[in-house]
């Protein structure tokens, strides 16, 4: 018994090490993910606690899975396991019922699981934790009640401060599809022979005596003799998803709604991407580092072109008061957020290439 509690305890601490670290690592893609369960759970001014929850959430799990494995304050870093497990299994009871959040975000862009695995995994650990409650009062450990509480606390105030580095400037690990060395248009590629989506047509009537709304296929809806049905609604909904290339949103448009993504990854230029997702929450002197880059793009013979999802006005606002006139083009926001975790950030391709990427606060010391 006494091997088998090793086992467990040193199995949960690196799970819970592995997560945090994880999260650590892009504080912002953590922070992203807790804000579509603010809109999920329908708390839609609650995007501003996304970040420091993503900080102090990261930061915790790292310490008792560290806690854990050092068997530091053992009991009490199970306790703390506990209740992280109490919360997170029914969250994703409730994510693999309702799909409310495709991703639960776990492992950061690590590894990506369905909301039912996720769900089973929960129940899984949970057991374990439990089982390693009952065993806690066997974790025995030389040092000194107060060194193993300094200890961990110097692991927590470490946690926070890897993840303010990260949000300063990149994460130091990139596992999303726009990572320096992968080339982007590759990545857009689908295949000839790439299975498609299964889909399925539903058609929604009213009944005009009971007032019920009812969602019938193409083969059962009411006949036309039937007047206590009324058409409302045609849809289509996807059955079984087909393949998905890697990147599938990727698009460059201008104000006219043309797409050059195609016409930017194929260019023997290389091109300076100055990526702002979101120009009105921009950082002030990350704005100002914007007359460097283009100066820098100029001297190097760079085409720059800025790419954000915020409007046209916000953009010509912007080109007046920081004094730029490189071009702006438009795309989605979760995915710019996907190519780089700043705003702004700068992508540096060659013929669709990522060959670089810098926060502002980097590029301004090329």
């Amino acid at each position: 018994m006494k091997a088998l509690t090793f086992l467990v305890r040193i199995l949960m601490g690196a799970v819970f090490a592995f997560s945090g670290f994880t999260k650590a690592v892009d504080p912002y893609g953590v922070s992203y993910k807790i804000n579509d369960y603010f809109i999920a759970f329908g708390w839609l001014d609650m995007d501003s606690f996304a970040l420091p929850s993503a900080f102090l959430l990261s930061a915790l799990e790292l310490t008792v899975g560290i806690m854990l494995l050092l068997n530091l304050r053992a009991r009490f870093a199970t306790f703390l396991a506990l209740g992280l497990e109490l919360i997170f299994t029914p969250i994703t009871l409730w994510l693999a019922i309702t799909n409310a959040v495709s991703d639960c975000g776990c492992f950061g862009d690590f590894i990506k699981l369905t909301n039912w695995q996720t769900f089973w995994k929960n129940v899984i650990f949970l057991v374990m934790i439990i089982f390693l409650i009952f065993r806690s009062k066997t974790f025995h450990n030389p040092l000194s009640d107060n060194v193993e509480l300094g200890i961990s606390a110097a692991i927590y105030v470490f946690a926070i401060l890897f993840q303010t580095y990260m949000v300063r400037h990149l994460p130091i690990f990139d596992w999303r599809p726009y990572k320096v060395g992968n080339n982007i248009a590759q990545l857009m590629e689908v295949p000839d022979d790439a299975e498609k989506d299964s889909v399925v047509t539903l058609v929604t009537y009213q009944n005009t005596v009971t007032g019920e709304i009812k969602d019938f296929t193409m083969c059962m809806i009411p006949s036309s003799d039937d007047t206590t049905w009324v058409w409302k609604d045609t849809k289509t909904e996807v059955v079984k998803e087909g393949f998905r290339p890697d990147i599938h949103d990727f698009v460059v448009r201008d104000t006219s709604g043309f797409d050059y993504a195609d016409t930017l990854l194929k260019m023997d230029q290389p091109i300076l991407l100055v990526v702002a997702y979101d120009l009105y929450r921009s950082n002030e002197e990350g704005l100002n580092t914007l007359r460097y880059v283009q100066d820098y793009a100029l001297e190097n013979n760079y085409l720059i072109i800025g790419y954000t999802a915020s409007d046209q006005a916000k953009v010509e606002q912007i080109k007046t008061d920081y004094s730029i006139d490189f071009p702006f083009f438009f795309g989605d926001g979760t995915a710019q957020k996907t190519i780089i975790r700043a705003n702004p950030g700068i992508v540096k391709l060659e013929k669709g290439t990522v060959t670089g990427k810098w926060n502002w606060r980097d590029f301004k010391t090329k």
